[in-house]
């Protein structure tokens, strides 16, 4: 392996599971080379976080961890090796924060703990939510529900998972990205990531969300497929 790699980028995720465009050579994708050690193994995974702990779940998702089925999105720009959405709107109550009209899009990223904001949006998004967070008399935090459109789906945050502190202060991440290529980019962190379950379809490009179960439903039926489940 290069050190050239590891210094250029000091952290990176536990496993590898982008697609190819984050790849230095084909051999090095974690997922193809699991598809073809395992014959019958479904080309999709599923990735559900906790406050504690999570689950990666190999060959499907796992249908007892969802509150509803899956909403179904293509992958943006497959090519550039992102699970990537476009973003319709970003919303703070009635408030719209971004109406995404040069185009916006949500790039999925177990490695941030927020809300990662591009740098052209981050003072308006940041100022946005200090406004509306205030202490509540009870403790915590109080304020709009954070919203991101996807189109026929609502990512929703509540005040507590973008605020935090005595101060109720915007927890975001400034992303340091290239000004242009990623202008009106957003990082789907862990804030979001513990609220919804989200599918991967390696083969179909397509990323799904559903809100997470609080308790162990069942969606559809038919065949089981082969899989491999992991507790992370």
């Amino acid at each position: 392996m290069e050190e050239e790699l590891f210094s250029d980028m000091p952290f990176d995720g536990m496993l590898g599971l982008g697609l190819g465009g984050l790849s230095t050579e084909p051999g090095c994708l974690f997922f193809n080379r699991l598809l073809d050690h395992t014959p019958g193994l479904l080309p999709q995974f599923g990735l559900s976080l906790g406050v504690q702990s999570g689950e990666i779940y190999f060959g499907g998702h796992e249908e007892s961890r969802l509150a509803a089925p899956l909403t179904w999105f293509p992958v943006l720009y497959p090519e550039e090796g992102f699970w990537e959405v476009a973003i319709k709107a970003m919303r703070l109550g009635n408030q719209t924060l971004d109406n995404c009209t040069d185009g916006c899009r949500g790039i999925v990223d177990t490695g941030a703990s927020h809300l990662g904001v591009h740098p052209n949006r981050f003072e308006t998004l940041s100022r946005a939510l200090a406004l509306a967070a205030a202490p509540g008399e009870a403790g915590g935090c109080v304020g709009e529900n954070l919203e991101i459109d996807l189109g026929n789906f609502l990512l929703t945050l509540p005040v507590a998972d973008y605020a935090a502190g005595g101060d109720c202060q915007p927890q975001l991440g400034s992303l340091h990205l290239g000004p242009d290529e990623f202008r009106g980019v957003y990082a789907l962190g862990e804030s979001i990531l513990r609220r919804y379950y989200t599918a991967f379809d390696w083969q179909a490009r397509r990323m799904g969300f559903a809100p997470v179960a609080t308790r162990r439903v069942r969606f559809g039926g038919g065949p089981r497929q082969a899989r491999q489940e992991f507790t992370v």
